[in-house]
């Protein structure tokens, strides 16, 4: 078994470029060792010791079925389908996970994590259980919500470190509306994620203004290490704070007058629709909140999808806006 806690996370990254990738060489699996580390050098001997332990450790467990071309020095795994990720946590990798679950725990007030406080629970969550179930069960009896990984991920950390070191980006984009995807030249501000998709903010030299990028839509980025940054003096928490999500538009906030069902408000007043959001009246059985906020996308798709549950009463635009909608639903409808 591995002596310490650095061999348990190599094994993860080796297992990853393997399955991304497909075909690796041991100097690139030494690369990516030393970047989710951060330890310069690491030995081109421990990777390789790596993966002999991966492959016949019996106490690790794993069995991996890694090959190596002898023409190119390349590995790969002779299974497809196969990763440790498949496999049972061991009792160290188990002390590993509780240890990086304890740290979370500490930091969850901090203000740098609180855009992360529902993954760090989340994590703190599936190790608890893990604690009290049968590690050989197939936890039958308790079922967390999947988030499947999103194309795009993989530049988050060049992005964040672009943004952190002010370097102007090309990036290729290509947008759900059009059939090619274009080049913009972007200077990047700040990275946002809603419903588990990553946007890039950030100001576009063409169109002189701030835009928004989904991660999952950029098929390329280089740095413009010519070009020099222009700091619009970019603020997050005032840029979204009159909105649900990340649509935005030149509208000014107004105020909005919501009645919902006495059930559905409960769940309204423990998960707010907004940070504006206050209880104002109680009338007939509903009860009637009010917001201040840009009726963008978001916030029409989130009070259509309550249903008969929910009913704005003020202001008029937005009760004709609504209106608009479930006709034209009604008429797909036949």
């Amino acid at each position: 078994m591995p002596k310490n806690k650095d061999a348990l996370i190599r094994y993860r990254v080796i297992n990853r470029c393997l399955r991304e990738k497909g075909r690796v060489t041991l100097q690139e699996l030494k690369r990516a060792c030393e970047q989710a580390l951060d330890i310069y050098p690491i030995g081109e001997r421990t990777i390789a010791a790596d993966i002999h332990a991966m492959r016949y450790d019996e106490r690790l467990g794993y069995n991996a079925p890694i090959k190596m071309d002898k023409r190119n020095g390349v590995y790969y795994y002779d299974d497809a389908n196969y990763s440790i990720d498949n496999i049972p946590l061991n009792s160290e990798e188990m002390e590993s996970l509780l240890f990086t679950a304890k740290l979370l725990e500490q930091f969850r007030g901090v203000e740098l994590f609180q855009t992360f406080t529902g993954t760090v629970q989340k994590l703190i969550d599936a190790v608890n259980v893990y604690k009290l179930s049968d590690n050989n069960s197939s936890f039958n009896f308790i079922e967390f919500e999947r988030v499947d990984e999103v194309k795009g991920n993989e530049f988050l950390q060049p992005l964040l470190k672009s943004i952190m070191n002010k370097q102007v980006l090309r990036i290729e984009y290509k947008s759900f509306t059009s059939k090619e995807s274009k080049f913009h030249v972007i200077h990047p501000y700040h990275l946002k994620e809603y419903r588990n998709r990553w946007y890039l903010i950030g100001y576009n030299e063409l169109h002189g203004g701030i835009r928004k990028y989904g991660l999952d839509r950029i098929t390329g980025i280089e740095v413009e290490n010519n070009k020099p940054f222009i700091d619009k003096g970019f603020n997050a928490k005032k840029y979204f704070e009159n909105v649900i999500g990340i649509s935005l538009s030149d509208e000014e906030p107004v105020e909005i007058i919501i009645t919902f069902s006495d059930l559905r408000a409960q769940y309204v007043m423990s998960q707010p629709l907004h940070h504006s959001q206050q209880r104002i009246d109680d009338i007939d059985g509903r009860v009637v909140f009010k917001c201040h906020l840009v009726p963008n996308y978001e916030f029409y798709q989130q009070i259509l999808g309550w249903g008969d549950e929910v009913e704005v009463l003020k202001p008029e635009k937005i009760r004709d806006e609504i209106k608009t909608i479930t006709s034209r639903v009604l008429q797909r409808l036949g």
